[in-house]
């Protein structure tokens, strides 16, 4: 029989299968679209549907990573601080991404932006699914 693992174990665990589903998700999303975008238009709509949710999915997940990345147990100003930056850096690089996009490669806009607001929306759908029972308890008055 083996030794119980440490619970700070078993949140860092969580937190890092949380990053991996949610980003499985998403790129799940990003699939079907481009598949969608393949079968219903062009070879273009559906490489920009790719392009869209793999912007989507790749800011997503450097602030997972970000947010993540502080230790348990942390002070709050410590924890706030990985939000900002992570949210703040993740709005930068998106604006970075899709105007560099749009700029220097031929895309189609429809599908990649709608590929991208999927993507966005998955990632705020499938957060509330992704953690353990164990750690979703919630007390109601």
């Amino acid at each position: 029989m083996s030794a119980p693992r440490p619970l700070a174990s078993l949140r860092v665990g969580s937190a890092i299968q949380v990053t991996r589903r949610i980003t499985l998700i998403q790129l799940l999303v990003t699939l079907a679209i481009a598949a969608i975008s393949l079968v219903l238009s062009t070879v273009q709509a559906a490489g920009s549907a790719l392009i869209g949710g793999g912007i989507s999915t790749l800011v997503s997940f450097y602030f997972a990573s970000k947010v993540f990345s502080v230790r348990l147990g942390a002070p709050a100003a410590e924890i706030a601080q990985a939000f900002f930056v992570g949210e703040t850096v993740k709005l930068l690089l998106t604006v970075v991404l899709l105007s560099a996009v749009f700029l220097w490669l031929p895309v189609a806009p429809l599908p990649l932006l709608l590929a991208y607001i999927a993507t966005l929306l998955a990632y705020w759908l499938a957060l509330p699914f992704t953690f353990p029972a164990s750690t979703a308890s919630v007390r109601t008055l």
